[in-house]
C-alpha cells in the first residue's frame, strides 16, 4: 500500500502541479501573479525530517 502512495506522490510532483495552494488568499484577495517559492533543508533537518 505504501508503494502505491509512493507513486501517486512522485507522479504529482513531477507534473509540475503545485504542492500546496493557499485557497483562504484566492478566495479573499485578487492575486494578479503566482509566485513560487521555496526553501533547502540542510544537515540536522533533513535527518530530523526523516526521523519524524
Amino acid at each position: 500500500m505504501a508503494d502505491e502512495n509512493d507513486h501517486k506522490r512522485k507522479t504529482f510532483l513531477t507534473a509540475g502541479q503545485p504542492i500546496a495552494v493557499n485557497r483562504r488568499a484566492r478566495h479573499d484577495y485578487f492575486l494578479e501573479t503566482p509566485v513560487e517559492a521555496g526553501l533547502q533543508l540542510m544537515g540536522s533537518e533533513v535527518k530530523s525530517l526523516r526521523a519524524g
